[in-house]
């Protein structure tokens, strides 16, 4: 039984994260993975980034669609900790960050997403 569930929990998490590409996931979302899996938002949150963030690092995401995907949950994170009187959450806040370097010229000649996102990226997962 314990297994069904938790086949069940991980595909909440890959239809978040395929939501979250498609730009259709809502708050709503989020809550409702957190009230089936028995956590709570915030962890849903960081469950998806983190997700984003590991299969970009392994090659197997694209920049592209991460980064859009971040940008889509960015504002979700922030009408909820508004909302709910809460810090940001972490570290769905520093992929979004990492993310974020990637998309505009530096000034440094660097590829901003070679030189910024990857290897925070790195550091955020390997500190998680």
């Amino acid at each position: 039984m314990l297994k069904n569930k938790m086949l069940c929990i991980n595909m909440d998490i890959e239809h978040l994260y395929q939501e979250s590409i498609t730009s259709k996931v809502t708050i709503k979302d989020f809550e409702d993975y957190a009230g089936e899996s028995e956590t709570s938002v915030r962890s849903a949150f960081n469950k998806v980034s983190l997700l984003f963030a590991k299969r970009y690092y392994e090659g197997k995401e694209s920049y592209e669609n991460a980064d859009n995907a971040m940008n889509l949950i960015w504002p979700l994170m922030l009408d909820y900790i508004v909302k709910h009187n809460e810090e940001l959450v972490e570290p769905t806040y520093s992929i979004y960050c990492a993310f974020d370097e990637g998309e505009y010229d530096h000034r440094d000649g660097l590829d901003p997403e070679k030189a910024y996102t990857y290897p925070a990226i790195k550091e955020i997962l390997d500190n998680a």
